[in-house]
């Protein structure tokens, strides 16, 4: 028992370290804080919410430290203020190094994103690696959810974020992310959607969904991508990790035959037109593996499988061009093709990189895309 004390107050020990504090606390004297959630507070003030997981002595909970969550909050003129704030409600000293999640609602977004990675960025105590999401109503709903299998709502969370390479509708945006988009000026910021589905059934359990991106031009809002457009953006940013495909069958519109996407490799070519305007060529290779029921009862032949992958070219690159749509119409370059077009032709770059934000909804942009599938097993 002893020793499960002594090694509780060494894991104490360890996230005073980390939070970059000094001293030494006894463990009744902290609350680590695992998920941040901003919203908009009164007459343009900041509401701050934190989850903090309640702690336990070795002896009291041989398991661990965790000992279910609570919320504490604070409103202030901006993020310091709210925290100081929260601080005066709790008896114990806060610990924000162990922060896993950030969550900021639509509505602070909308007042502008500069200010609060600004804020990020001087409040030392996050770790670059925190994660980062938005979503359409309350930050704090989040932190609410009382979510199967985990203790806390930044598990779920971060489990969304790795889920995302088998989904293609999220991908893990860490706070360091943010600061080098904004820092570069290129690719543009796209911040993780999530959304918290109740239970169907009345239940005191909901889960966390991850819906895609929020897309921003600069320092605003510029639009919501939802699982077609984020699908066709990670291909096109070359951040397809995994996902499948799925072709409908055209004698049985009802069923489909699915691929499973094992590799993806994506390029951006960039050359200057006769007006001085970029003309952009995206290079997709995609690899696929059948993981489906063909539509027709027959076997898998050579002649059936090009067919297939003339079928997944033109899908592919419709959720590509799909993207492209919506990111030139809002004018944001989430690609970073800006970036591309000033190292591969540096001295037009200095003659349009003033005008950039005006010429990119007006860029050419082509996307060229080949599959292939193979270990299918089945070819005859």
């Amino acid at each position: 028992m002893r020793r499960a004390g002594r090694f509780a107050r060494i894991l104490a020990v360890l996230a005073l370290a980390c939070s970059g504090c000094t001293g030494s606390l006894e463990l009744n004297e902290i609350h680590i804080v695992h998920s941040v959630a901003l919203d908009a507070g009164k007459n343009g003030r900041m509401k701050v919410s934190a989850e903090i997981a309640r702690l336990a002595s070795g002896q009291q909970q041989p398991k661990g430290m965790q000992n279910r969550t609570f919320m504490l909050t604070g409103e202030g003129s901006n993020f310091y203020e709210a925290v100081r704030l929260m601080r005066v409600k709790s008896d114990r000293t806060l610990l924000w190094g162990q922060t896993t999640s950030i969550v900021i609602s639509k509505k602070m977004a909308q007042r502008g994103i500069d200010d609060l990675i600004d804020s990020f960025r001087r409040f030392r105590q996050f770790r670059n690696t925190t994660l980062f999401f938005m979503i359409d109503g309350q930050a704090s709903d989040v932190l609410e959810v009382e979510v199967p299998n985990a203790s806390i709502s930044a598990q779920a969370l971060r489990g969304l974020a790795e889920g995302g390479k088998n989904t293609a509708l999220t991908a893990q945006t860490s706070l360091l992310d943010l600061y080098k988009n904004r820092n570069n000026g290129f690719p543009e910021m796209a911040i993780p959607a999530v959304k918290v589905l109740k239970n169907k059934n009345g239940g005191t359990d909901s889960l966390l969904k991850a819906v895609g991106f929020y897309a921003f031009r600069g320092d605003r809002l510029a639009g919501f991508m939802p699982a077609r457009l984020s699908k066709g953006y990670l291909r096109a940013a070359n951040r397809m990790k995994g996902s499948s495909e799925k072709l409908v069958c055209a004698d049985k519109p009802s069923r489909t035959v699915a691929f499973e996407n094992t590799r993806s490799n994506s390029r951006i070519v960039t050359s200057i037109g006769e007006s001085g305007i970029p003309v952009i060529r995206i290079e997709v290779d995609a690899d696929m593996n059948l993981v489906g029921q063909p539509c027709e009862e027959r076997p898998v032949t050579r002649d059936l499988i090009d067919d297939w992958e003339k079928q997944l070219n033109a899908e592919i690159a419709e959720q590509i061009g799909a993207f492209i749509a919506f990111s030139q119409q809002r004018g944001t370059d989430l690609l970073g093709v800006g970036e591309h077009v000033h190292r591969k032709h540096p001295k037009e770059w200095k003659q349009i990189k003033d005008r950039w934000s005006e010429m990119y909804p007006d860029c050419r942009i082509t996307v060229n895309v080949r599959t292939r599938i193979d270990h299918t097993n089945f070819i005859v």
